[in-house]
């Protein structure tokens, strides 16, 4: 009875489940906001299938040209009605599993040479990935502009955030060795 109890503890929370089972599921479809190659940001989701038919995905914010996983999440043992509508509200497009996992690898590789760490919940949200390992095929793709980090603010980065940024690419770079968009709405 005491080890039938362990067992259900260890799933009480979705990142015990993730950590120890989402890398032993089969791989489901994945799916990237439509308009990422335009706006070097992309929404990405990476499903998995567990035996009950409900899915488990990782959902990733995706910043191509400067800072790397902006956002990570994941949910654990939700109905496909709720996954069909998370890819509805990105417009996603369905995207192959090697091209996702290169670009989420890169993306963070290249965000880390500029000074940047992936949100904290890219170490629970990677676990939804394969490992990444040699069994991966590198596909070799863009970063930045013509590999220069490009900043461009968010809508959400205020003042203290831009800054901070920015000082981290001088820092890391150099002053002149990156670009930066400043926002038309800004002063």
């Amino acid at each position: 009875m005491a080890k039938s109890g362990k067992i259900v503890q260890l799933f009480q929370k979705p990142e015990n489940f993730i950590k120890s089972r989402a890398r032993q599921l089969q791989l489901g479809k994945c799916y990237i906001s439509a308009n990422w190659e335009e706006s070097g940001i992309a929404n990405v989701i990476v499903s998995r299938i567990p035996i009950n038919g409900n899915l488990t995905i990782g959902m990733y914010l995706v910043d191509f040209k400067c800072l790397g996983i902006k956002d990570s999440a994941f949910k654990f043992n939700i109905p496909l009605d709720e996954v069909q509508y998370l890819i509805a509200y990105i417009k996603g497009e369905e995207i192959e599993y090697n091209r996702v996992h290169n670009m989420l690898y890169g993306a963070e590789a290249f965000a880390e040479s500029c000074g940047f760490k992936p949100h904290k919940d890219w170490a629970i949200g990677q676990l939804i990935l394969e490992e990444d390992d040699d069994r991966i095929q590198i596909t070799d793709l863009p970063f930045g502009e013509e590999g220069v980090p490009a900043y461009y603010p968010g809508p959400n980065d205020d003042d203290d955030t831009i800054n901070r940024i920015l000082a981290t690419l001088d820092k890391n770079l150099g002053p002149g060795n990156y670009y930066f968009y400043e926002d038309d709405k800004r002063d």
